[in-house]
């Protein structure tokens, strides 16, 4: 705790937020987390992102920073363009809430191994259509090249051979992002918080900047890439032993 007061968003792309179930037994009473289900905020729930931040901007006792978790299938490009959104009042969430950071966590024991083997969506069941030829590596590298800042977790996994070849690669895919190492998640909230690293000017003039039509008509990854989810509940605990 860096004596902050922060509200967390924690978006999952499937009906049960097991995040945000993980987090709510570590969220204060000073402070408050809204668990956002079933899509993606850069898409589907892009609506509800600008009216949850809203709310928060405007609580009376103040937050220091809002920190957003999205979807691991969510890409930060159309997140970062929801800024710039108006409600029917007129009001722009960029005037409500300023966007810092946008944050990157790479797996540092898999990443070079996905991007290397290609990963066809078609490979692993996940296409959208029979003739889908893209590549989970595709995603990946969306995620990547639009980060202010990289966590590169799992380091303890990694010997000086794939770190330096994962380095390598990020330098190549985004040279301004700044490159943080972790084991288990562990980083200095002031490489993630308060940075101003974000810049608009920037960011506009990435070639796919407000591209695609707005709110509802941005391609939802769970169709880009072909990926779903389904909930299984039952009664009867699962064997340990064939999970």
């Amino acid at each position: 705790r860096e004596g902050l007061k922060v509200a967390v968003i924690v978006n999952d792309m499937a009906d049960v937020n097991v995040d945000a179930n993980l987090l709510t037994d570590v969220v204060q009473a000073e402070e408050k987390m809204v668990a956002l289900s079933n899509g993606c905020i850069c898409c589907t729930l892009r609506e509800d992102l600008f009216v949850e931040i809203a709310k928060l901007a405007s609580k009376p006792d103040g937050l220091d920073h809002i920190l957003i978790e999205s979807s691991g299938i969510s890409e930060p490009l159309p997140v970062a363009e929801t800024f710039t959104f108006k409600d029917a009042a007129g009001t722009s969430l960029g005037s409500i809430a300023k966007l810092d950071t946008l944050v990157t966590v790479v797996d540092g024991s898999s990443f070079m191994d996905e991007l290397m083997a290609g990963g066809a969506l078609k490979d692993r069941g996940w296409q959208a259509q029979p003739e889908d030829q893209r590549t989970i590596a595709q995603l990946f590298c969306d995620q990547v090249e639009f980060a202010n800042v990289i966590v590169v977790n799992k380091c303890d996994l990694l010997d000086d051979a794939g770190r330096s070849q994962l380095h390598a690669f990020l330098k190549r895919a985004n040279p301004k992002a700044k490159v943080v190492e972790s084991t288990y998640g562990r980083v200095d909230p002031k490489q993630l918080l308060g940075t101003n690293l974000f810049s608009l000017t920037q960011a506009e003039q990435h070639p796919d900047w407000l591209k695609e039509a707005r709110i509802g008509e941005h391609t939802a990854e769970t169709e880009e890439y072909g990926i779903s989810s389904i909930v299984f509940r039952s009664r009867k605990p699962l064997d340990a032993g064939r999970l």
